[in-house]
């Protein structure tokens, strides 16, 4: 609690006078500095690759300095839209560049930051600029369109010849490996697209609209908030249609959180709906992870999407959750369709009054014979297609379904092989770096120490294997503001709605809950991070503004990853997972421009001291 308090008290710190202007304690303060005093102050810092956006300039806007953060902050902020508010400045990227004396963009920002000294306490930087809060801790405004090409951005990002490209990962034998290890085989000519926050949202709407035959969907929660609502009642119209909706979702997290309310309004409209129960069976972490999509065996979405504003709704820098999922077309649906029915009639040896989708596996099987049939999919196929380079990157995936009934490992063991293989280039995109290597159980914490850490132990030190000799390692994370998960973002909705109804003391308890998530998830997470990546110079660690929700291993450039695998032990050993794994040359070249652009609205961790 004292942590929660000094954290409270920094968030209030002015050296300015303090005015009774609220019960609100975080809108107190002396607003007395205005825009053009602001801009005034980044030119005398050095600052001119920001420059006012005249079409947005109101000076009658009053702001207040936070010394410590060195950051301004707007009046009544919580209940402004932060994502409008970033465009308030311009950022010219040659200019930021040109100031650090860099040849590409995140080394300007690497320079630029390691010149700062770092709180070890409160994880943050002391900028010596100024900046705005709702940049979120970077020096300039959030970029949200690259402008530049990407090697300009980061040079590991230069353009890649495919048809070129010499990689062991187009070996047909290491494929035939990776069938066995994942329980997965290869489809070919998939069309497959990394899609991002609100698209995603979007796309799983349209294919909702579109369903003419059937509809597989599953989340780890359906929280009953604004988008979810709206998804749901899409589900039920189109259930009242004729068309074959099934739903499945956690159910232990379900009733923790007490978000049950879409999901029973799916059931009480008729809608075949299964919270899973094998929570306590599994070592009381059988959690459902998995998150997909499938229309009418045609088309799927899978990644990391939960259903909840926090991902639906989300601008990427509007401190929002950050994350990618894939759109699917092609054979790999199959598959995804495959891991569905499967976990489904799993679950249904445990609630009996469920019934297998005899009807859908009937047409699962069928398909996987056609699929086969016109080459689509099959081992046979494995050196014709491996050793074109017309082929090779187009549309070749595999669907790897992970399961605590079967083999909870399946994921890692594929990953474990494709980091063998890494010669050049890794980039991960994981969440919240909360584990660190456990060599026995009593090293792990209090409440951990009945896991397994059997799968996570062996990534991690091969991971660490290729820091030690020196490969390049972009490693995508979340920052201390936004450490506290979905919790964050579910907490300024409620701040924003209680301020609006005029409760300012309850608000007041609201924001004290936040900073206490951010502290309990973020201290293991910054030791973590410090402890076993920053020693690396080669390894690059990069803290999104927003909440990094994406779950991403990028292999040479060559081979993605992406899905509902975070990097940590309950998703490494026990929970319910799923991830596609592509060669697909257009799927790079979007990915690219989605991590690239994640590095660039990130915080590096690099500093020259500690306080």
């Amino acid at each position: 609690m004292k942590l929660v308090i000094l954290a409270f008290t920094i968030f209030l710190a002015s050296p300015c006078e303090l005015k009774a202007q609220s019960v609100f304690l975080p809108e107190n303060g002396n607003y007395q500095f205005y825009l053009s005093d602001i801009t005034a102050t980044l030119k005398n810092k050095g600052a001119h690759y920001i420059t006012l956006n005249s079409n947005a300039y109101n000076p009658s806007l009053k702001y207040k300095l936070d010394t410590r953060r060195n950051e301004y902050q707007i009046k009544n902020w919580f209940q402004l839209d932060w994502f409008v508010m970033q465009d308030m400045f311009f950022l010219d990227s040659e200019a930021y560049m040109l100031s650090q004396k860099a040849t590409t963009f995140n080394d300007a920002k690497r320079r630029q930051y390691s010149r700062f000294l770092f709180d070890k306490k409160a994880f943050f930087h002391y900028k010596t600029i100024p900046v705005m809060k709702e940049w979120g801790g970077l020096t300039h405004p959030p970029v949200k369109k690259l402008v530049m090409p990407l090697h300009k951005y980061d040079s590991s990002f230069a353009n890649l010849d495919y048809s070129k490209l010499v990689s062991p990962y187009f070996s047909p034998m290491m494929q035939l490996e990776l069938d066995k290890l994942s329980r997965s085989e290869l489809t070919f000519g998939n069309k497959v697209v990394a899609m991002a926050d609100r698209d995603v949202f979007e796309a799983k709407k349209k294919l909702i609209r579109n369903a003419r035959e059937s509809i597989l969907m599953s989340s780890l929660v359906f929280i009953c908030d604004k988008s979810t609502r709206e998804v749901t009642n899409l589900l039920i119209d189109k259930h009242r249609e004729g068309i074959n909706v099934k739903i499945m979702a956690d159910g232990m997290i379900s009733k923790v959180l007490k978000h049950r309310d879409c999901l029973k309004m799916m059931r009480e409209a008729g809608i075949a709906v299964i919270e899973t129960k094998d929570f306590l069976k599994h070592k009381l972490k059988a959690i459902y992870h998995t998150k997909t999509l499938v229309v009418d065996f045609k088309e799927a979405i899978a990644g990391g999407h939960n259903m909840i504003d926090a991902d639906n709704l989300s601008r990427s820098t509007d401190f929002h959750n950050r994350d990618v999922d894939l759109y699917v077309k092609g054979p790999m649906v199959t598959d995804i369709a495959k891991q569905f029915v499967e976990n489904w009639r799993y679950q249904t040896t445990l609630i009996k009054e469920m019934s297998p989708l005899t009807s859908i596996e009937k047409v699962v099987k069928e398909n996987l014979v056609e699929e086969r049939r016109l080459g689509q999919r099959g081992v046979e196929f494995y050196n014709r297609i491996l050793s074109n380079p017309q082929t090779r990157m187009n549309g070749v995936c595999r669907f790897i379904k992970q399961a605590p009934y079967e083999d909870r490992h399946t994921i890692g063991k594929a990953y474990l092989k494709l980091l063998n293989k890494v010669s050049r280039h890794l980039v991960i995109a994981d969440p919240v770096k909360s584990d660190t290597y456990v060599a026995k159980m009593s090293d792990a914490p209090i409440s951990e120490m009945l896991d397994n850490f059997d799968m996570f132990n062996q990534l991690h030190l091969k991971v660490q294997a290729l820091a030690k000799d020196s490969i390049k390692i972009d490693y995508l994370t979340t920052n201390i503001n936004m450490a506290g998960n979905e919790n964050v973002a579910i907490m300024n909705e409620r701040i924003k709605d209680q301020l609006d109804l005029g409760k300012e003391l309850i608000a007041n308890w609201s924001l004290v809950k936040l900073l206490a998530s951010n502290n309990y998830y973020g201290k293991p997470h910054y030791k973590n991070l410090m402890k076993d990546w920053l020693p690396y110079p080669n390894v690059h660690i990069w803290k999104h503004m927003s909440f990094m929700h994406s779950k991403i291993f990028y292999f040479d450039r060559v081979v993605a990853s992406i899905g509902s695998y975070n990097f940590q032990h309950n998703a490494t050993d026990q929970a319910y997972e799923s991830t596609a794994i592509c060669m697909d040359e257009s799927l790079n070249k979007g990915l690219d421009q989605l991590l690239v652009e994640d590095m660039a609205n990130s915080i590096p961790l690099i500093f020259s001291g500690l306080r």
